[in-house]
């Protein structure tokens, strides 16, 4: 009886014994990144419009004087096929000169005797000698999505697109705005591997009468235009 109580004991242990190396287990783990396309913004002539120098008696005393279009590219590479948005935001706020408040882009609604189209929005040129000096707006047009005609559409959320007032980087009331761009029949982001918009900047200058011309004015515009994945 003792016997066969240790034979089984035996049994039992080479079984314990046994199970333990079946218990020892490797793992295989599979890992890596998904990592989205990088896209990136430049300008023509290092996003630089110079108007150079302006002869102060060739300004209007008593209203505001417009200077001559600038024109600039945008262009924007990127890795692999993506759909961005571009948001502008004025460096020089409450400095604008206007025909209302400013918004939370520092843009507003530009002097109704310049004739500007409605709702194009403008931007301040920065304070000199504690003088507004003007404004300007950016228009864009003639978009090419992969060298195909592209049209651009703006957003207030990044969710509902359309094409009104998708021809300025700012918003006449000021607002927080997204420029896309789609292709011809549709108001959608598309994906893209390069854009290329022409930008004119459209530019008045304060009244004469309320700018102290005593010392030199400097012209000191700054837009900062920011690109947002979709």
């Amino acid at each position: 009886m003792m016997n066969k109580m240790m034979k089984t004991a035996c049994a039992l242990a080479v079984l314990a014994a046994s199970a333990n190396v079946m218990a020892e287990s490797v793992e295989l783990k599979l890992i890596g990144t998904i990592s989205p396309p990088s896209c990136k913004p430049t300008l023509s002539g290092s996003g630089t419009v110079d108007y150079g120098s302006i002869l102060s008696d060739s300004l209007n005393p008593t209203g505001y004087t417009t200077l001559a279009d600038k024109e600039s590219t945008l262009t924007i590479a990127c890795d692999a096929p993506a759909k961005v948005a571009i948001q502008a935001v004025s460096g020089r706020k409450d400095s604008t000169v206007s025909d209302g408040a400013e918004g939370t882009s520092g843009a507003a609604a530009p002097v109704s005797a310049v004739g500007l189209p409605a709702g194009f929005g403008v931007v301040g040129l920065g304070i000199s000698n504690e003088k507004k000096v003007g404004a300007y707006g950016v228009a864009i047009s003639d978009v090419t999505l992969d060298s195909t005609a592209a049209k651009a559409i703006q957003s207030d959320d990044k969710q509902s697109w359309n094409d009104s007032n998708a021809s300025s980087l700012y918003k006449a009331d000021g607002s927080t705005s997204y420029l896309s761009w789609s292709q011809a029949g549709e108001v959608a982001p598309a994906a893209f591997e390069t854009m290329n918009a022409k930008l004119t900047v459209k530019t008045y200058l304060n009244k004469t009468s309320d700018l102290d011309l005593s010392k030199p004015v400097q012209l000191d515009g700054l837009t900062t235009i920011e690109l947002v994945y979709l």
